[in-house]
């Protein structure tokens, strides 16, 4: 078996190259696809792709747009285009690290015997949706256009002005991501194509890859409509896989993050003291890292299970 690994990055230059050394090192034949963008920091391309099975590609950085979606789908054109065959494909960030050895977890994708594993459940039904169905309406229902880009002072600071969602169904203002304003317009979601939500990462086997890359390819008008929501990566591949009824999915994307106290819907960076608490999830991967002290506890704890 083999999997690619989809790295997106845009910071951290020596992390990503940790974080590939490590990948590498637990499995040796894994194809690993590093989506930089280049024009936050710089990246030793040629270090990197002197490791066999190693790409590197640049991208165009973005935050809570389309380009999450448009990068994953680059890459996987990548490995086709370079005739790169893998049975599974893995998607994870610069600041993401493994939380167990990486040749148990690929065994486990095989093992459980799934054809893709997700978090998934459908965005509208408050009974049943992670989310508030009001973040639901406002990401996916609106067309949106991001006015400006914010400090995270301007964010605390123009916070207040989301107060206008909860008092009117036509506009939306947003400052996560930057200052957003939606207008509402018709959507393609209904009884027969249901609006689903989840985290934005995954590990999918390649026949699920395979049919999402052909949907897509198939539904420009889809495209577009997401290319025009809020944090589109947190809904459009769960929406695909979901309607299609085609696939066994399992409802947990593999990952550990930590979004206690979280004001902005964002995951904290993970400290040594969360460690604990990250490795009993039996997750695969942890996010957001960025000490080095974490980095080097999970080393430390990888060598001692084995991998090197």
């Amino acid at each position: 078996m083999r999997v690619g690994y989809l790295i997106q990055s845009h910071r951290d230059p020596e992390q990503v190259a940790r974080l590939v050394r490590t990948l590498k090192a637990g499995s040796p034949g894994a194809a690993v696809h590093v989506s930089h963008d280049f024009s936050s920091s710089p990246l030793d391309v040629a270090a990197l792709t002197a490791v066999p099975g190693v790409l590197v590609r640049p991208a165009e950085g973005g935050y809570g747009d389309f380009s999450h979606v448009r990068r994953y789908l680059d890459a996987v054109d990548d490995l086709v285009a370079e005739g790169i065959a893998v049975d599974w494909v893995v998607n994870i960030t610069g600041q993401d690290y493994p939380l167990r050895p990486v040749a148990d977890a690929e065994a486990d994708l095989v093992a459980g015997g799934a054809d893709g594993y997700l978090e998934y459940f459908p965005a509208m039904d408050p009974a049943r949706s992670t989310w508030p169905v009001r973040r639901a309406r406002s990401r996916y229902l609106f067309r949106h256009r991001r006015i400006a880009t914010l400090s995270p002072a301007a964010k605390r600071r123009l916070r207040p002005l989301q107060a206008i969602n909860r008092v009117q169904p036509l506009v939306r203002v947003h400052v996560s991501y930057g200052l957003m304003v939606g207008v509402r317009r018709r959507s393609p979601f209904g009884p027969g194509f249901e609006l689903y939500g989840g985290s934005a990462y995954s590990s999918l086997s390649w026949p699920v890859v395979a049919y999402l890359r052909e949907f897509c390819a198939a539904r420009p008008d889809l495209m577009r409509y997401y290319e025009q929501c809020l944090s589109p990566v947190e809904s459009i591949f769960q929406t695909i896989l979901v309607n299609s009824g085609r696939f066994t999915l399992v409802d947990d994307c593999k990952r550990y993050f930590d979004f206690r106290d979280s004001t902005m819907n964002h995951p904290k960076f993970l400290s040594v003291a969360d460690l604990p608490r990250a490795l009993a999830s039996g997750a695969d991967f942890a996010r957001k890292i960025d000490d080095p002290g974490v980095l080097d506890a999970l080393d430390a704890r990888l060598a001692s299970s084995g991998q090197r």
